[in-house]
Formats: structure tokens, C-alpha cells, sequence
């Protein structure tokens, strides 16, 4: 048992490696998934027993890792991101939804895969108790609105009753955007862009004070904004 879920733990690694174009991405197994800097996916262990519906979860916490490496400019993204943690979480879940998109496009394994990890995100995120627009998180909902618009996706239905609770505000104020950001899926730049006009149309007065309005580390000081910090 114990030598075919390392086989197992050696062919996600593999895989990868492959889509991220990188040798050194890596898969290590632990209780739960968990999101890690680097270049290392911590997924959930699918058991001794590599029981299906972990094994899929646990393809698709390493896609998702392996797609962010290939897809994802992290200097970009800091720079262009919001102070605010409430809009940060929200510009943050549209970058994930952008490259996980890129993937779910282009390879159909990988879609699967994808869609049984947004099952399990669902499964501990607070948009599954609810019971008031207030007690959804707003960057699930946003995420989860985005990510149908760009892979033609349903939201995972345990997440369906919470979404139905803010969904209307959201496309009141941002279905524009979010109808939008297909048009910049492959240009990380102009999707930040969309993204910080759709964070100001849900009224995150933080989107008002980008970070990419900042200089640069190294930079002239003289260039600097008055928000920053």
C-alpha cells in the first residue's frame, strides 16, 4: 500500500511538473490540502487506499499549483494588489479563477480535476452555512462567479444556496467586469486592471489605492503614491 501511493505521489509530481514546465515542482501529502509558497503542492493524502475522490482532489490541488507557476507573474500581482485584506482576498480568488481557467481550457483532465478541488474548497468555506448575504464571503462568491464565466462552470451546488444570497448584488454592481474578464484571460496585466474596476464597482474603497501605484523596490521614492505604507 504503502509503495503505490508513493507511485501515486511520484506520478502528481510528474504531472506536474509537466504543466508547469518546471523540474522542480514537487507533491508532498499531509492530512488536509493547503495553500504554500514555493514550488512544493501540500495535498491531502488520498489513503492507503487511494480512494477516488481524494486522488481527484488531490490532482487538482497540484494542477492548480502547477498552473499558478506557469501562468502567474507574482511581482505583478503584488504590485497591482489592493492594502485592503477584504479586497486583497477578492483581487486574489480572480487571479485564481484566471489561471486555473488557462488550464481548465486547455486540458480536459485537468478541468476535471479542477472541478472536484472546488468541491472541496466549498466543503470548508463559510458559504456553506450562510444564512445572510453578510455572512458570505464576498471573495468566494466572486471567485466562484468568475471562474463560471471563464470555463462555463457551475458553482459546486453545496455553494449554491449561499451564492444565491449575494449574486444579485454582485452582478448589479460588477457583471460588467465580470462579464469581461475572458477578453484579458491571457494577459495577467489588463486582467489586474479589470479586476481593481470591478473591486471599485463593488464598493472596496481600497481598490482606490493600488499597489502598483508604488515604486518599486530600488525605485525613486519621488513617484510615490500618498496611501502607500
Amino acid at each position: 500500500m504503502t509503495e503505490r501511493i508513493d507511485l501515486f505521489r511520484r506520478a502528481l509530481a510528474g504531472a506536474a511538473r509537466a504543466i508547469a514546465h518546471d523540474p522542480e515542482v514537487d507533491v508532498v501529502f499531509a492530512s488536509e490540502a493547503a495553500a504554500t509558497p514555493g514550488k512544493t503542492a501540500r495535498v491531502a493524502s488520498p489513503g492507503p487506499a487511494l480512494e477516488p475522490r481524494l486522488v481527484a482532489e488531490a490532482r487538482g490541488a497540484a494542477d492548480s499549483l502547477a498552473l499558478r507557476l506557469r501562468y502567474h507573474d507574482a511581482k505583478l500581482h503584488s504590485r497591482a494588489a489592493p492594502a485592503d485584506p477584504d479586497a486583497r482576498a477578492v483581487f486574489d480568488a480572480l487571479e485564481t479563477a484566471r489561471v486555473e481557467a488557462l488550464g481548465a481550457r486547455a486540458m480536459g483532465g485537468v478541468r476535471a480535476n479542477l472541478n472536484h478541488l472546488a468541491d472541496a474548497r466549498v466543503r470548508s468555506d463559510a458559504i456553506v452555512r450562510a444564512r445572510t448575504a453578510e455572512e458570505v464571503p464576498l471573495a468566494t462568491a466572486v471567485g466562484l462567479l468568475a471562474r463560471e464565466r471563464l470555463t462555463g462552470e457551475a458553482p459546486p451546488k453545496a455553494a449554491l444556496a449561499g451564492l444565491k444570497l449575494i449574486t444579485p448584488w454582485i452582478e448589479d454592481k460588477a457583471g460588467a467586469e465580470l462579464d469581461s474578464l475572458a477578453m484579458t484571460l491571457d494577459d495577467q496585466s489588463a486582467f489586474a486592471k479589470l479586476s481593481r474596476r470591478l473591486l471599485e464597482d463593488l464598493d472596496l474603497a481600497a481598490a482606490e489605492n493600488p499597489a502598483d501605484e508604488q515604486p518599486e523596490e530600488g525605485g525613486e521614492d519621488e513617484e510615490g503614491e500618498e496611501g502607500s505604507e
